[in-house]
């Protein structure tokens, strides 16, 4: 049923011919977007169709990066329990369409390398008993082997480097040399950065619009820098705009999750 419903849409597209479709394209995928969300979930609707056309680009491309919170290290804290639940929950059925692919790629993007099947197994049955997707990427990162990973010898090559100091005074407020890297290893580097990006998302705390706008004009940046390294149309979009629209109906482990696989991917690039 759900590839005849695919079937049909594309089929529909076709048969209005090249110039038909430059002009209708919008309306019949818009009248499709509802049959194919209900089916197989709106973050497939975005990457098939792409972004819905109520984005508003005129104003919202014109974002203005807002106050990065201070990043305050505490090890007596308690702000971790004091977290208010998140405003955009999915069903659990819903969820779960989207563990398999996340798990993938974040094994991919992590370890460079394929996972196998029981791997997956394992994490799909941590995720469903309740285990967040940040808490999966550092048991990955924490392991034995991306411990091992990181004692190899894979310095930073000076695109990497410098792509680290931008991404630390741009969107982490924090000046860093790159003289501090010269000793580091990359897997290393990635891994701090992806933990940095995470501390980030937490410390705008209620802010959930400062937020959104932080991961829109990250996400575009990154669009924009790397456009060759993204494997799907909402990635490779450069408008914060679509990005922004995105992150507004995403529950928060979604917009971490996506950034941890996007640093990885990008830094992936530089190694």
């Amino acid at each position: 049923m759900k590839f005849s419903i695919i079937f049909l849409f594309l089929f529909s597209i076709n048969t209005f011919g090249a110039d038909a479709v430059k002009k209708e394209e919008l309306s019949i995928a818009e009248k499709w977007r509802p049959t194919i969300t209900k089916y197989f979930g709106e973050e497939f609707a975005i990457k098939l169709l792409g972004a819905t056309s109520d984005v508003k680009k005129d104003n919202l491309d014109l974002l203005q990066m807002p106050q990065i919170p201070i990043l305050v290290v505490d090890a007596r804290s308690t702000s971790v329990y004091d977290k208010k639940p998140d405003k955009v929950i999915l069903k659990p059925e819903e969820e779960a369409k989207y563990h398999y692919s996340f798990l993938t790629e974040l094994y991919e993007v992590t370890r460079q390398s394929q996972p196998q099947a029981d791997d997956i197994k394992k994490m799909m049955n941590t995720l469903s008993q309740g285990a967040t997707r940040e808490g999966v990427y550092h048991s990955m990162v924490l392991d034995p082997v991306y411990n091992q990973l990181e004692t190899i010898y894979k310095p930073i090559r000076l695109p990497a480097s410098e792509f680290a100091v931008y991404f630390y005074s741009n969107y982490i407020a924090k000046k860093i040399s790159p003289d501090s890297l010269t000793s580091m290893n990359m897997y290393t580097l990635k891994r701090l950065i992806a933990e940095k990006a995470i501390d980030i998302i937490d410390a705008f705390g209620e802010n959930r619009d400062g937020l959104e706008t932080w991961y829109a004009i990250l996400s575009s940046d990154l669009a924009t820098r790397f456009p060759q390294h993204w494997s799907n149309k909402l990635r490779k979009n450069s408008s914060k705009a679509v990005h922004k629209n995105w992150a507004s109906k995403a529950p928060i482990q979604h917009i971490k999750s996506e950034i941890i696989i996007k640093l990885h991917i990008a830094l992936n690039s530089l190694m």
